[in-house]
């Protein structure tokens, strides 16, 4: 008779979700089964790797990584086996079902997002890793040798990670311990033109929003220096006399020097006007 594990690792390969949710129901501690042959692979890691989403799903229901996120022995996590394997549909699984993972690196300092942009077939990852809220992968980030995500999306020909990376705030020149560059890892010509390319736009962009905030600040100011002036007359050349009469409603009524000299009588200020010429 066949072992159960060897059973249970046959059924994630072969992807049959019904055997498999059969067996870790008859034997619910086999639900992680890991292959010391194998990298001390468990159940999740087989099946990240064979991009099956149902059995992964069966799995995580389960309980698959209710106490720990799974670890091989090249410290590898499932969804760093899915990005390396361009399973783009079970690494969104993972990442939602557990975000923390997301920072985890391997022995040799990759992460999830570093993985990714070694496949052109898990370019969707990238943006989902870069956009996430709690742990957003970095775009900065390094492996053991130095290179940075953009060193590998550059190396692998990913041309469309290359934007996604500089557009998350990627230094495109930053150098690995060799003192390279990502440019120097461009897989082709083309590659490395467009490669430049993009560099000149997103350079051309950031000296433009650069420009843009300094002329949005000169207006703030202006506007403030406005509103100032408004409402201080002196400001902008209005001498305010003591004869000036300033009514509850703001407006200033200004007296003619002719008017100044008319005399005030009972008269003129009662009614607030005065006939000139008749008795007085």
């Amino acid at each position: 008779m066949i072992d159960p594990s060897i059973r249970l690792r046959r059924a994630v390969l072969l992807g049959d979700v019904v055997l498999v949710q059969r067996i870790i129901q008859t034997h619910p501690k086999l639900l992680r089964n890991p292959d010391f042959e194998d990298k001390a692979n468990t159940s999740l890691h087989l099946a990240a790797t064979h991009g099956h989403v149902k059995i992964a799903t069966l799995l995580i229901a389960a309980g698959h990584e209710k106490n720990d996120i799974s670890w091989n022995a090249e410290h590898e996590t499932p969804l760093m086996l899915a990005a390396k394997q361009g399973h783009v549909e079970v690494g969104t699984l993972l990442i939602k079902a557990f975000p923390r993972c997301v920072l985890f690196v391997n022995k040799n300092g990759l992460d999830a997002l570093a993985l990714s942009c070694q496949n052109q077939a898990s370019t969707p990852l990238v943006s989902t890793l870069l956009s996430l809220t709690d742990f957003p992968a970095s775009p900065q980030s390094r492996d053991m040798q130095g290179n940075t995500p953009l060193h590998h999306a550059s190396a692998s020909g990913s041309l469309k990670a290359l934007r996604i990376l500089l557009a998350a705030g990627a230094n495109p020149l930053a150098k690995n311990n060799h003192d390279w560059t990502p440019l120097a890892f461009s897989a082709t010509v083309a590659g490395e033109v467009y490669f430049r390319n993009l560099v000149a736009e997103f350079e051309r962009k950031k000296v433009e929003g650069a420009k843009a905030g300094e002329e949005r600040e000169r207006q703030r100011a202006a506007g403030l220096r406005m509103i100032e002036s408004e409402h201080d007359p002196e400001q902008i050349g209005i001498a305010v006399s003591e004869d000036e009469v300033v009514p509850d409603d703001g407006l200033r009524i200004h007296r003619s020097p002719e008017t100044r000299r008319r005399p005030t009588t009972p008269a003129f200020s009662s009614l607030g006007r005065h006939e000139w010429g008749s008795p007085t």
